[in-house]
């Protein structure tokens, strides 16, 4: 497992003279996007608290050294996601600060009171972004080939580490004694809270650009999410597979795209010293 887990530490430029639709020139999958790196800062701290919070009950090296690894991980992905909402709150979208803040404050309580549900909400959501991290993988001409070159560094980056310590909080739930109908909860809930705060977030920013009521661009977003060969088509299986009682992340292999991938993302990533 800890083999795979890599803790890097990128320097992307996004600080400047990235365009405001930098997917594809296309408002809709743009916002897409900055919809859902919008949750990843306070999401990540939350994962990285909700798994940590049970590193004195583990005993098991090679698990102790996959937390550590994951919060390295996630501790960059938050960090790096944190720069882009700047971002976005420099191109006038201040809702999304007001947004994450309210969520922020929610996720800290539940660390604090429900740890045990958090843990299960965090394998669950885990499960949901290395589903995303696979589509990336397997079809980056759908998600990063049409984007900014300097935000596809990104993406792949994230989708990399996501396939790499998907199981992490997984194994940590299982070792705290977490049971099935908890997690079957979780995942239930955490895909629609997801799904949520995804459309909310991308019609906000739609709305701000004046363009939350043109039909054309919704059709046309509408297919290229759902449609035939759409971003987020092919995997239901692959989701459906954690509603099983004897499900284990592993049992979707990644080890194919992962070794792929590697060496792409790390070329100008500098190995930690």
């Amino acid at each position: 497992m800890t083999e795979l887990i890599r803790i890097r530490h990128p320097d992307f430029d996004l600080d400047s003279g990235i365009p405001r639709y930098w997917m594809a020139g296309d408002p809709f999958k743009t916002h897409f996007m900055n919809a859902l790196s919008s949750v990843f800062p306070d999401g990540e701290a939350f994962f990285v608290r909700a798994v940590m919070h049970y590193r004195e009950r583990v005993e098991d090296p090679e698990l102790l050294e996959a937390m550590r690894a994951f919060a390295g991980q996630e501790g960059q992905h938050s960090h790096h996601h944190a720069r882009h909402v700047q971002m976005l709150l420099d191109q006038g979208y201040a809702a999304i600060g007001r947004m994450n803040r309210m969520a922020g404050r929610f996720m800290a309580w539940a660390n604090r009171r429900l740890p045990l549900d958090s843990l299960a909400h965090t394998a669950a959501l885990e499960h949901l972004t290395a589903l995303l991290a696979r589509q990336v993988m397997t079809r980056p001409e759908m998600w990063v080939d049409e984007a900014d070159p300097r935000m596809a560094a990104m993406w792949r980056w994230h989708a990399l580490e996501e396939a790499e310590h998907k199981a992490v909080a997984f194994d940590v739930y299982r070792l705290a004694g977490g049971g099935y109908a908890r997690r079957v909860v979780a995942q239930i809930s955490s895909t629609l809270g997801l799904a949520f705060e995804t459309w909310l977030r991308m019609a906000y920013m739609l709305w701000v650009d004046g363009l939350l009521l043109r039909p054309r661009m919704w059709m046309d977003g509408m297919r290229w999410l759902f449609g035939r060969t759409g971003v987020l088509r092919g995997r239901g299986g692959d989701y459906l597979r954690w509603y099983g009682r004897d499900f284990h992340p592993d049992e979707i292999d990644d080890g194919p795209e992962i070794a792929r991938w590697r060496p792409l993302v790390e070329a100008d990533i500098p190995a930690p010293a």
